[in-house]
């Protein structure tokens, strides 16, 4: 908030990216933010359950359940076309509320949303409803966080322009207006309007995929485990499911107690941190442990760190990113449940 100079929209879909929606939320909240997203109804729900006030858009409500349940407990819904106002007029019949909603508009991520030039037709069709308050306007960027200079950056910040003209061609000033992602609100501050959504950069990941982790972001996120086992094995030992590694001499062989099940992907290359050192994962990763092929004898409950920093050496999100070839949320967000969250 201090940098960009604008409202923040908390983006905490998915668990917050697998950090803890409720925790993350709470603290976001107790600095100051406007307001919240989620993805997902029962998301904005686990919020609402959770001691979180503040408004909450759902990105994603297409049923009548779901906009129902929306609709009761006074969640702002992503109006992302025509189709959805039966439903929502459906939801006013039972309830006698109104529904609270942001016009979506498609500038080119091809998603959900309608074309800028359908912007008009919708909201009139909303508010021909009698049953909808229209509060804010918003888009997404393509490809902003991977390339700032994309030339579609500008044709999906006129296209919203355009959007926002032919509403006030109509009268409709929505009071919330968003089109910047993390990316986009550290870097274009054209796009910043009066309201910017931050999701992984909440939470200290790099939202540039373009140049080396800002200084003004603190990383905010360490995966640690123990030894629960070691053994020295012999010369030509298989470790593992399907035999693949065999041991070229006799070799100390750690276990840790985290797997695929946690998060871990089943890759070939991964690495972890112990004694200040990256140790190689030896063997399949297996759904609840994997082997770890150690330099010499370290005791059971050795620190073992899979994210972040011990000594010298790091593990970082990105590094794990280009390891798993993917994206830095997916690595974050695939730390299953039922790894324990500490909040320090």
């Amino acid at each position: 908030m201090e940098i960009t100079g604008t409202p923040v929209m908390a983006v905490v879909k998915a668990n917050a990216y697998g950090y803890g929606a409720v925790d993350v939320a709470r603290i976001a909240d107790e600095v100051g933010v406007d307001s919240f997203a989620v993805a997902r109804v029962q998301e904005g729900l686990t919020l609402l359950e959770n001691g979180i006030k503040k408004d909450i858009l759902v990105f994603h409500a297409f049923s009548q359940e779901e906009i129902d349940t929306a609709v009761s407990n006074r969640l702002v819904l992503s109006l992302n076309g025509i189709e959805m106002l039966p439903k929502i007029e459906c939801s006013f019949r039972k309830f006698q509320i109104p529904a609270r909603i942001h016009l979506k508009v498609d500038t080119g991520m091809g998603r959900f949303g309608v074309f800028p030039e359908e912007i008009p037709s919708l909201a009139e069709a909303a508010m021909a409803t009698g049953c909808i308050q229209i509060e804010g306007i918003y888009s997404h960027y393509a490809n902003i966080d991977d390339d700032p200079d994309s030339p579609l950056n500008v044709i999906q910040k006129e296209r919203f322009e355009k959007s926002l003209d032919l509403l006030r061609s109509i009268n409709i000033y929505p009071a919330k207006i968003h089109c910047s992602n993390s990316a986009a609100a550290f870097n274009t501050p054209s796009s910043r309007y009066n309201l910017v959504r931050v999701g992984c950069a909440l939470l200290g990941v790099n939202p540039f995929y373009y140049e080396p982790f800002p200084s003004y972001l603190q990383r905010a996120l360490v995966w640690k485990t123990r030894l629960v086992s070691v053994r020295k094995l012999p010369a030509g030992y298989g470790i593992g499911y399907g035999q693949h590694y065999h041991l070229a001499e006799d070799s100390w062989i750690g276990v840790i107690p985290v797997g695929y099940g946690d998060g871990f992907r089943r890759m070939h290359d991964n690495v972890v941190l112990i004694g200040g050192k990256k140790i190689p994962v030896v063997g399949s990763v297996c759904t609840d442990a994997c082997m770890v092929l150690l330099p010499d004898y370290f005791p059971i409950g050795e620190e073992v760190i899979l994210l972040g920093k011990q000594g010298s050496e790091s593990i970082e999100v990105e590094d794990l990113a280009e390891r798993w070839h993917t994206t830095r949320a997916d690595v974050t967000t695939g730390i299953t449940d039922r790894v324990d969250r500490i909040y320090l």
